[in-house]
């Protein structure tokens, strides 16, 4: 009889997890240990160690790394189990969080995630209103999808710049520049999805 076992690899330690995944959503994030050591006030030495898994980091330590990178804490903790990864959200519900620029008004509401060994998605509702405040273009490794909702906006994807209306879709490599330009409508909602390889160690 066949048996989903897996490989039979001895699991490594929690500390070694934790501070692989650390190192993944950084190098998504396309963060220096440096910038990562301002953003968050970690030495850079700490995060080394985390990132090693040569030390056990606090909660806090893993919140204030996870707040400067822009993911949920829960990212260090992905592989630590040992279940399929799947996310259920009802209507209307998530997670209100903030990624990186959330200074220049850019909110999210997560509605899912999962991830394995070797890729994992994040999915986001957006809702944005006029006055839009200026705002970066966001470039990171892996591929992302939008969907319009509601309401109208520009958005640039690499060197080119595109009319979004409800129904219409948007999918790229996200190591172009991309983001918001403009808002032609009072209201817009769009769902969007980022899918990202997992870094090796």
């Amino acid at each position: 009889m066949n048996t989903l076992s897996g490989d039979n690899s001895e699991k490594k330690p929690l500390d070694q997890l934790v501070g692989a995944a650390v190192k993944n959503d950084r190098t998504l994030a396309g963060l220096t240990l440096a910038e990562l050591s301002t953003k968050s006030s970690i030495s850079t030495a700490m995060i080394s160690k985390i990132e090693r898994g040569q030390v056990s980091a606090s909660l806090t330590t893993l919140n204030a790394l996870a707040n400067a990178i822009g993911v949920p804490i829960i990212n260090f903790f992905a592989d630590t189990v040992e279940f399929a990864d799947v996310s259920f959200v009802a209507a209307g519900e998530g997670v209100s969080v903030r990624r990186m620029g959330s200074s220049f008004g850019h909110d999210y509401k997560m509605i899912g995630r999962a991830a394995s060994k070797h890729i994992g998605f994040e999915s986001f509702m957006v809702t944005l209103e006029k006055p839009l405040n200026p705002r970066p273009f966001y470039q990171h490794r892996g591929i992302e999808f939008i969907y319009m909702i509601e309401g109208s906006m520009s958005y640039r994807c690499g060197e080119e710049t595109y009319a979004l209306n409800p129904g219409d879709s948007l999918s790229f490599e996200s190591t172009s520049p991309h983001g918001v330009i403009t808002l032609k409508t009072s209201k817009v909602s769009y769902l969007t999805v980022a899918s990202k390889a997992q870094v090796a160690d």
